[in-house]
């Protein structure tokens, strides 16, 4: 049985464009101010990591409260949920891969994956997809991280294949291969 891993945030769906245009509401919830709110929106929103060494801080709890919002609200591609089911169709054994910490998110994860008609075999929180692919002897990975891109196709290693997006229009050499509509990665693997 052949065996694919695919990313599920900017690969299945679209994360990036739905935390940069939901507009997220101040509640007591976050037990901050409402400034406090605003400033850490902006800063989640342009990529600011978080401000100090602490594992756990007030910001870091921000950040995957309103990253939840956005697991619920990220709309599925159609063209990814079309070829995720070819794949099952075709009995492909899919393995979703992740930087969400799935400890906290694991039930959400599978309950959008669920809603969006979205079949899977296995679900895994891997900080290095490479690596873990590598480990799992899969041969193919679906991701839009730019580290996977630059670093993929190494010995050993899994294809790896991305949705173009406008950050991977940088000038950077990919080893990995674009794709704009997921019925391309079709006539790819099948090889």
């Amino acid at each position: 049985m052949k065996t694919i891993a695919v990313d599920v945030d900017d690969t299945l769906n679209d994360f990036s464009e739905t935390l940069r245009t939901t507009t997220f509401a101040h509640s007591a919830a976050y037990n901050i101010t409402p400034e406090t709110f605003d400033k850490y929106v902006e800063m989640l929103r342009s990529g600011h990591d978080q401000p100090n060494d602490l594992l756990s801080t007030e910001y870091s709890y921000f950040c995957y409260k309103i990253h939840c919002e956005c697991y619920k609200l990220a709309t599925a591609r159609p063209d990814a949920i079309e070829f995720m089911q070819w794949l099952r169709a075709n009995e492909w054994r899919v393995v979703i891969v992740t930087y969400r910490d799935l400890r906290r998110s694991n039930e959400l994860t599978r309950k959008w994956l669920h809603d969006n008609e979205i079949p899977f075999d296995y679900l895994f929180m891997t900080l290095n997809k490479l690596e873990f692919c590598k480990a799992w002897k899969i041969g193919y990975l679906v991701d839009d991280h730019l580290v996977n891109l630059v670093q993929s196709n190494e010995p050993g290693g899994p294809q790896v294949f991305y949705p173009v997006m406008s950050k991977h229009k940088t000038g950077v050499i990919y080893r990995g291969k674009g794709f704009e509509n997921f019925n391309e990665l079709k006539q790819w693997i099948q090889n």
